[in-house]
């Protein structure tokens, strides 16, 4: 194990025996991919080997010299016989010489210190033995004693351990090894981390849950010049834990109108019966929407009209003004339907908390109009050309990850309510996205991240393939949704229009 793997066990260790805190595969495969704690560690060592450098002088590289003495001899508790010796005769010379008794040098065991990295299970492993002796001189390691099945084998020529571990756990290599032509052997731990994806369970809710919801849902609208798909799935911390999706989502075009609708809405994980708040949200913005957009609204005539000019700013004003007004009344009438369920369980509003990100579009020859509406985290934007992005709104980030803002009567109130709300007209879009944070958060990470056009052009090429054949982009964006990213478990809702 490197000083780095050990530090961070022994530490890891200690603090879960001293504070007495429940081990579970999850939090510890968590506290071993935790990004700052690797980084203290890091510190920690880094420390270490600046305070020794420090300390240590000229004199103490100088190895030590060993004087090797034979064991002392208690000579009053021996008894020395020594040979008779019969008496010389008159010119005899002695023959009889005694001599010390000789014992071999103590040839003392050299300290070998072996360090390997940590594996895991499923990822290409290769891993250089690093043998250092207190000697200085330099060892040769000659094979290593690997387990069975494991998947690892040593290979002499480049001196590493290489393969694809198959098993997770502790196990004890024998490394073989030799200096001066004698040979030696250690005991080394290997540590084979398991594979995150294992480490999920897919269990279902109970049976007489509320409010169920189907765990993968997609949908898709495929007519002239209109392509729109979306889909949602239940996140692994919900397969998990056995409870239902949070997430919920709609589309819909109007053939007689031409406008679009697009929206995606998170449940609150900490909320009871987010998922219903979710679904009650879309449904009745999604209705408001329709039947505002129709082509019977005449009093939208005006506003229609100048969204096709696109030339007069005052005309362009109204237009925001009329969105405005519009987004005010669909989250209005959605919180109060909130409520009406909330009152009618006897349950407190917050039960049902959810975001909610709607858009709707009007494509007019090469150019397309959107107007937004963005509440919580997630994200909107429409891409193209290619390189370039518009973000249609600003994500509600709290002070710490999870923390966000939710359809309530006082974010209907703020005073900065219309800020949430973007419009306007570009040409060569060739994407309209919405997703909640179940993708954001893996894809962008941070809301800087957000506005990185590159970012954005990796989302669009890794989507692609799915969007390539349009009459199963739906059900394409639904499998895509299942991409493992360590430490992103929550429900994933993609929308895209293309």
């Amino acid at each position: 194990m490197d000083k780095k793997a050990l530090l961070t066990k022994l530490i890891i260790d200690d603090t879960l025996t001293q504070h007495r805190i429940p081990v579970h595969e999850e939090l510890v495969i968590a506290l071993y991919e935790d990004v700052e704690i690797s980084q203290h560690i890091d510190f920690i060592i880094n420390k270490i080997k600046t305070k020794t450098t420090e300390k240590i002088t000229p004199q103490d590289n100088v190895q030590p010299i060993l004087l090797l003495l034979p064991p002392a001899r208690d000579l009053t508790s021996e008894e020395i016989a020594l040979p008779e010796e019969k008496p010389l005769k008159p010119g005899q010379i002695p023959t009889h010489s005694s001599s010390m008794p000789t014992e071999k040098p103590i040839i003392q065991r050299p300290t070998a210190k072996i360090t390997l990295s940590n594996a895991k299970v499923g990822t290409a492993f290769n891993s250089t033995l690093n043998i250092e002796l207190n000697t200085l001189e330099v060892a040769e390691i000659e094979a290593v004693d690997v387990p069975e099945e494991l998947g690892i084998t040593f290979d002499h020529e480049s001196c590493c351990l290489v393969g694809m571990p198959t098993k997770s756990g502790n196990f004890t290599l024998v490394i073989h090894w030799s200096v001066n032509a004698i040979r030696y052997q250690n005991e080394v731990l290997l540590i084979i981390n398991p594979d995150p994806r294992s480490l999920w369970q897919i269990n279902e809710p109970p049976a007489d849950s509320p409010y169920p919801k189907a765990h993968i849902d997609s949908k898709l609208i495929l007519e002239k010049g209109i392509r729109i798909a979306g889909a949602s799935r239940r996140g692994r911390s919900h397969e998990h834990a056995g409870t239902f999706r949070d997430d919920d989502f709609y589309i819909h075009h109007d053939n007689q109108s031409q406008w679009s609708i697009l929206i995606v809405a998170d449940g609150a994980g900490s909320a009871r019966y987010s998922r219903e708040g979710s679904r009650i949200a879309i449904n009745t913005v999604s209705h408001y929407l329709k039947s505002q957009l129709s082509v019977e609204n005449a009093a939208f005539k005006p506003h229609l009209e100048a969204i096709h000019q696109w030339n007069d700013n005052n005309a362009i004003n109204q237009v925001g003004s009329f969105f405005a007004q519009l987004f005010r009344n669909a989250a209005q009438l959605a919180i109060n339907n909130l409520k009406n369920e909330a009152i009618h369980i006897n349950e407190p509003v917050k039960s049902f908390s959810t975001t909610l990100l709607a858009t709707v579009s009007l494509r007019i020859n090469n150019e397309l109009f959107a107007a937004s509406f963005w509440m919580g985290d997630g994200a909107i934007a429409a891409y193209g050309p290619a390189g370039k992005v518009r973000v249609l709104g600003i994500p509600d980030s709290g002070e710490y990850a999870g923390q966000t803002r939710f359809l309530d009567d006082s974010a209907l109130n703020d005073a900065e309510f219309n800020r949430r709300i973007i419009i306007g007209k570009w040409k060569e879009i060739s994407h309209l996205i919405l997703m909640t944070d179940g993708v954001s958060d893996p894809v962008f990470e941070t809301d800087n991240g957000l506005q990185d056009p590159n970012k954005w052009t990796a989302l669009i090429d890794e989507i692609s393939p799915c969007l390539a054949s349009p009459e199963n982009a739906d059900n394409a964006l639904a499998e895509w949704l299942n991409f493992f990213s360590a430490g992103n478990h929550d429900d994933r809702t993609l929308v895209v229009a293309w």
